[in-house]
This record gives structure tokens, sequence and C-alpha cells, in this order.
């Protein structure tokens, strides 16, 4: 693998990580990051202003599989990261590492290759077989982020929306989709219709906003892959599925 799903990367926060010679423990770079960072090294996306010998063996061990790659702790700050990544530099510079009691919380934050990480964390694909429309929020300014509230949600998702509204009347849920991960899902009650948008410009057709609640039934749906679906590669902001 050469990089993490987005739904990874939302999970894991900063880390820090180890490249190893192939088919042995041993690490030859410790390093800190987070997003794909951990690869850049790999797929040769670090500028480098000098020569490195990182760079030597890394291209030396890709022609025998390239280097293993350990995330040895995520879940951190970045402060966090910088303390850990440092003590491990100053401990694999004396002597190789002897403990036999593993650390706090290692099963759920601690050394796992980058392949077992990205399986943890990835999302499922969703199943679902009622109807139900998907509004991509992360289009204009409807951009998700994961330290939204609630209410915020559910405002950006409930629209303005150009939908076809015969359709749309058909239709009990309503997902909010960004980087092909379900954010949010609600029951539609009712469409209202709008005529003006939210900094007051009067739209050239009227757009729709439904009214609704957050469908608890369908809570472990939130995080699940829509890729499955061959609608959601749609140009545009909506797209229906199961119709």
């Amino acid at each position: 693998m050469n990089k993490f799903s987005r739904k990874t990367i939302e999970s894991i926060g900063y880390y820090v990580y180890g490249l190893r010679k192939p088919g042995t423990k041993e690490y030859f770079y410790i390093g800190k990051g987070k997003g794909n960072r951990v690869f850049s090294h790999i797929n040769q996306e670090v500028k480098v202003l000098e020569h490195d010998p990182k760079f030597d063996l890394i291209k030396k061990f890709k022609s025998i599989g390239g280097p293993g790659v350990d995330i040895i702790r995520h879940g951190l700050t970045k402060e966090q990261a910088f303390r850990i990544e440092s003590a491990l530099i100053d401990v694999l510079d004396v002597k190789d590492l002897t403990n036999k009691v593993r650390g706090h919380n290692s099963d759920d934050v601690g050394l796992m290759t980058a392949k077992n990480l990205e399986a943890k964390y990835k999302g499922e694909l969703l199943k679902f077989k009622e109807p139900a429309v998907c509004f991509k929020i992360s289009i204009l300014f409807n951009t998700w982020t994961k330290n939204m509230s609630e209410n915020e949600l559910y405002e950006i998702i409930r629209g303005n929306w150009t939908v076809n509204i015969k359709k749309a009347k058909a239709i009990k849920y309503a997902f909010g989709i960004s980087d092909n991960l379900v954010r949010g899902v609600y029951k539609i009650n009712s469409w209202n219709k709008v005529l003006k948008g939210r900094n007051g410009e009067m739209y050239k057709r009227p757009r729709w906003r439904f009214s609704g609640e957050h469908a608890t039934e369908l809570e472990s749906k939130i995080g699940c892959l829509v890729t499955n679906f061959k609608n959601h590669k749609v140009s545009g902001p909506i797209f229906y599925i199961n119709i």
C-alpha cells in the first residue's frame, strides 16, 4: 500500500512511524507526522536539499518489495509525536529495544503495520436497501469537518438543494456524504420551498430544504463508504440510491 484512506487519516491523528529493513525488525528510520507522511519517503515525495542515505536504502529495498512500514504509536498530539520520536531515536541509536512489557494502550494505538492500521479504521461499505437521497456536503461552501456540531451538520445536510421534489418526497432518508463516507443520516419529515439563499440572494429557480430528525436507527451507517453505489460518481452534489 502507498497511502491511507481518508477515514484512517481522520481517525489516527499524529503518529510515530518506523521504516524497517525488509524481513527484519531492524529500523533504519524513525519519523513522525500525520496524513500520508509515512509514505512520502517511499513515494519519493519529500524534497531533499542534500544527499540523504535514507533514500539510497529505500531505493535499494524497493527492488525486494520495499521497506517494512510500522506505525509505532498513533492517536497523538503534535507535541507527543515529537517527544516519542525523539526518545526512540535516542534509544535506537544506543542499542536495540528489548522491552518485554508492552506500553499503555498498545492494543488500541500501539505498534502495528501500516496495512493493519488501515484495516482498523477504513470504513465498511454501506449496506442499505431502502431509497435514499445523498447530499455531497464537501461541495461549495457546505464543507464537512470532524469538529462540526450535530446542529451544524444537520443544517448543511438539509439544504438548500435543487432536487427533483416529486422524487424527493417519496424518499424517507437523507445521507450527508463527504469523501465518499456517510457523515450523517436523517429521517425526512417534510420539504420546504426556499426562494432565497442563506446570504439573502434570490435564486433563479426555487430550491428545497427538508425538515427532519436524526435517524438513530441508522447510527451504524455513519462512517460507511458509499463507493459500492455507482451513482456516487456523479459530478453534481446530489445522487440517489436504491431508486
